[in-house]
C-alpha cells in the first residue's frame, strides 16, 4: 500500500489508522513516501510509526512534488506482487476492501481495480472514470447519495470501465513495471492514473471498478487545488496532453453510450447522438 504524503498529519494519521483498525486482510506492507514534510508533529508521527506498526516503512522523497515520480519510486521499494496506490486523504470504511479489490484483480485478464469513494458528507466522489465526456476524464456518478443506484444501477454494480482513480487503485507490480509506471514527464500531477489505466487496456487487460470496496476521500486535502497561475498552466498542459494522446478513446469511451451527451459526464441524453442510424 503506497501512500504519498506531505505534512497533513490529521489526514495521514486517519488514513493509516483506518487501514490497521479496519482491514481484515493482514498480508500487506505500507510504504509512506514523505515528500518534504516540515511540520514537527508530522515528522514525529512518521518517525515513531514503524515502532507502532512494523508493517510500515517511511521513505523520504526530498524532491519537488511529482505524483507519478513519487509512486514510481515507491514501487521500486515495494516487496509485494500487488500494489495499492492510495491517497493520504482517504479513510477505509469497509473492512474487506483489500479482499474485494484483490478478488477482482486475480480474475482473468484484469490489470487494475478501483474502489468506490465518498466525500466526507457521504455523497459519492468516485464510481469509476469515463474518458471523453466532460472534455477529458471525469468521475462517474459524482455527488449522488451513497446508496443511490445511479444510471442503470451502475453506481452499485461492479463493472469494466476505461479508468479508475489512483486515489485507491490496485494493480499488479510486474504489470506496472512492464508499462513503465506512471508518466513522470507529461503527467506529473493530474490524469496519470487515467493514462495508466488506458495503457493497461491497450496491453490487453481489463480495468474493473467495484462498489464493494469503500473509502472516504477528502479530495486534494494535502496537495490543494489548482488555484494559482502556475498550477492552472500545468493542469491545462496535462489535460491537453491527454486529449492528444488519447484522442481516439475520447471520441468514444466503450463504456459510455454514444446516445448520451459527451458535453458532461452525467449520463444525460445527447441532442445530437453520435450513433449512425442502421438505415443510413
Amino acid at each position: 500500500i503506497i501512500i504519498p504524503s506531505r505534512d497533513a498529519l490529521k489526514h495521514v494519521k486517519t488514513c493509516v489508522e483506518s487501514i490497521f483498525k479496519l482491514s481484515s486482510y493482514p498480508h500487506f506492507e505500507v510504504l509512506i513516501v514523505d515528500n518534504q514534510s516540515s511540520d514537527p508533529e508530522t515528522l514525529d508521527y512518521l518517525q515513531n510509526l514503524p515502532e507502532q506498526h512494523p508493517q510500515v516503512r517511511v521513505l523520504p522523497y526530498p524532491h519537488p512534488f511529482n505524483y507519478s515520480a513519487i509512486n514510481n519510486f515507491a514501487v521500486s521499494e515495494a516487496k509485494g506482487e500487488v500494489l495499492c496506490l492510495l491517497n493520504n486523504d482517504t479513510e477505509v470504511i469497509s473492512p474487506n476492501w483489500l479482499e474485494e479489490m484483490l478478488g477482482h484483480l486475480i480474475q482473468k485478464s484484469v490489470g487494475a481495480v478501483g474502489a468506490k469513494l465518498y466525500f466526507s458528507d457521504g455523497r459519492v466522489q468516485h464510481a469509476g472514470d469515463t474518458v471523453g465526456p466532460g472534455g477529458c476524464a471525469n468521475h462517474l456518478h459524482s455527488l449522488i447519495g451513497r446508496n443511490e443506484p445511479g444510471y442503470c444501477n451502475r453506481a452499485i454494480l461492479a463493472q469494466d470501465l476505461s479508468a479508475v482513480t489512483a486515489a485507491c487503485l490496485m494493480t499488479w507490480r510486474q504489470l506496472f513495471l512492464d508499462l513503465g509506471g506512471l508518466d513522470e514527464q507529461n503527467l506529473r500531477v493530474s490524469f496519470n492514473d487515467v493514462d495508466y489505466c488506458l495503457r493497461v487496456r491497450d496491453a490487453g487487460y481489463r480495468v474493473v471498478w467495484t462498489p464493494h470496496a469503500e473509502l472516504y476521500h477528502h479530495e486534494s486535502a494535502s496537495r490543494g487545488k489548482d488555484d494559482t497561475p502556475e498550477k492552472a498552466k500545468r493542469a491545462k498542459s496535462e489535460a491537453n496532453y491527454m486529449r492528444q494522446r488519447w484522442k481516439h478513446v475520447m471520441q468514444h469511451d466503450p463504456f459510455y453510450n454514444l446516445n448520451l451527451s459527451y458535453e458532461r459526464p452525467d449520463f444525460s441524453l445527447s441532442n445530437a447522438p453520435m450513433v449512425k442510424k442502421p438505415w443510413a
